[in-house]
This record gives C-alpha cells, structure tokens and sequence, in this order.
C-alpha cells in the first residue's frame, strides 16, 4: 500500500512540475509577445508597467521613455538629467515617479498636472528652486519628497493637495520658519517634514 502511494504522490508532483514549467512559458504573465525591440526592454521589468533606469548614466529623458504611456512606475533616480521634456505629460498613468538625486534645477514642468493618478513623487537631491502651481492639481498625490533642494518659496497651490497628501518632505530647504507655518496651516492632516 505505501509503495503504490508513493507512485501516486511522485506522479503527482512530477504533473505539477510540468505544470509549472509550461506556466512559465505559455502563462498568461508573460509578455514577452510585446517585446517590440527597444533597447529599454532590457532595463525594465518583465511587466512593462515598471521603468526602472536608476543609474544609467542618463542626461536626458528621450522619447525612448516618455512614449512608454502605460509605465506606472518610473525611476530615473542616479543619473545626470538637468530638465525634463514637457513631453513627459503623456505618461498619465504614472503612480509613481522618482528622479531623486540628479542635477534638476529651477522648477518641474507644467505638464505635471497631466499625471494625475501619481500617489508618489520624489524629487529630493537635485538643484530645484522652485515648485510648479500645477503639483496643487494632482489630487491623488500622497507622498510629496522635495528634500534637499534650494526651495526657497512654496505655491499657494499646495493647499489643494489637503484631502489626500500623507507626507511632504522638505528636509535640507531654505525655507523661513514663517512658510513652514503657513504649510502647517494649510495642511493640517499632512505630516510635514523639515
């Protein structure tokens, strides 16, 4: 009896084994259909949702990145990127977007307001000096990491952001105690950092 169980339990095993292994190949996570040659295919999650090109050397954002509209996860921390292209609107189904610890100077672009399902944003450890109105758009934000920069003044605009903003991180900034009050204000349910 116990030797006929034995059969049967390895037959078992050995057809979920083959199971898993044509899962692997033929399953329905697989995308590899999708693969249309683009030399970021390699850097990036199997998904395609995820864009991970942290420490790539990179200067620029091409539109090797920025055509990849359904991304919902794009990191560009570690690189060398000084602006980004307004064409970086397109990406409306961006959830989060890190470009910490680049050369960003002056402020974000416009076109921000156009990812409006971001949850998550950090943009900490660059050169910014200010902050886009169009951030108090994005009503789905809940962690804002500004930290580290030279953000000396903050819109008005970030009010807005009341109902659902969690945390904002503005370690390593400039600002007077008296801005950092008003944001309290302005703020109440966000936990502030500075």
């Amino acid at each position: 009896m116990k030797y006929i169980l034995g059969i049967l339990a390895g037959v078992l095993i050995s057809t979920g084994i083959f199971y898993w292994f044509n899962m692997g190949e033929n399953g329905s996570l697989s995308n590899d259909s999708s693969n249309n040659g683009n030399t970021l295919d390699s850097m990036s999650s199997s998904s395609a949702k995820i864009l991970d090109l942290r420490n790539k050397g990179l200067s620029e954002v091409s539109s090797d990145i920025y055509s990849r509209t359904e991304t919902t996860e794009l990191i560009l921390s570690s690189n060398s990127i000084r602006t980004l292209p307004s064409e970086m609107g397109k990406m409306t189904d961006l959830i989060i977007f890190k470009i910490d610890h680049n050369i960003l100077d002056g402020s974000l672009i416009g076109e921000i307001r156009q990812m409006s399902k971001l949850k998550t944003l950090v943009v900490s450890y660059n050169n910014m000096t200010g902050m886009p109105a169009e951030i108090g758009q994005l009503n789905n934000l809940e962690t804002l990491d500004y930290s580290y920069n030279k953000i000396e003044g903050l819109p008005n605009e970030l009010a807005n952001l009341k109902n659902n903003l969690k945390e904002l991180n503005l370690t390593g900034n400039p600002l007077t105690q008296d801005k950092i009050n008003k944001l309290k204000s302005d703020l109440p349910n966000t936990n502030i950092i500075f």
